[in-house]
């Protein structure tokens, strides 16, 4: 199993954002548009790790109450490559800190390679990929959204030959804790 914990979208949110997709859809077909389905907020990547880690993300997971966590939506960014085109873009915005924590805890968890990740995180969720032989387009602002996230969810990434397939293995309600 390819292992990550995401903070998942409110359908409402998810239905703006693939609203504002649609209308560039046509005007960009040389992106790979991500679809509604596989839009969250990653945590952190943990690839196939053994039983005893996914313990330990679950003990922290299931530690944490933090009641609701309200964010904003309204920047468009971009990772650029080494040829300084942007080849994944995203939405980012407001977060409360303790999005970055959990994600900061989450990674001092090894991966399935031995790693942790001390980079700060960027919270953001990709709404595109640029295709590897293509031009890297100006898109326009997004809408502002504004939003709650409930619950962090621990997701199976199955690779397909028509792109990955997510299941939800284990969610993690933010109002309740297991003590």
């Amino acid at each position: 199993m390819r292992i990550f914990v995401a903070l998942e979208l409110p359908e409402h949110i998810i239905k703006e954002i693939h609203r504002w997709q649609e209308q560039l859809m046509s005007l960009h077909p040389s992106l790979k548009w991500v679809k509604p389905e596989h839009m969250h907020l990653t945590l952190r990547f943990f690839g196939d790790i053994k039983r005893d880690r996914m313990l330990e993300v679950e003990k922290l997971l299931s530690s944490r109450q933090m009641g609701l966590l309200e964010f904003t939506l309204d920047k468009l960014g971009t990772f650029c490559g080494k040829n300084q085109l942007p080849f994944v873009y995203w939405l980012g915005g407001s977060f409360p800190s303790a999005v970055s924590h959990m994600a900061e805890d989450l990674g001092k968890i090894p991966d399935d390679r031995g790693r942790t990740n001390s980079k700060k995180y960027l919270p953001h969720i990709t709404i595109a990929r640029r295709r590897m032989s293509s031009t890297s387009p100006q898109l326009p602002e997004p809408p502002v959204l504004q939003g709650i996230f409930h619950e962090a969810v621990i997701f199976n990434s199955r690779l397909t030959p028509v792109g990955p397939k997510y299941s939800r293995l284990k969610r993690f309600d933010f109002h309740l804790v297991e003590r």
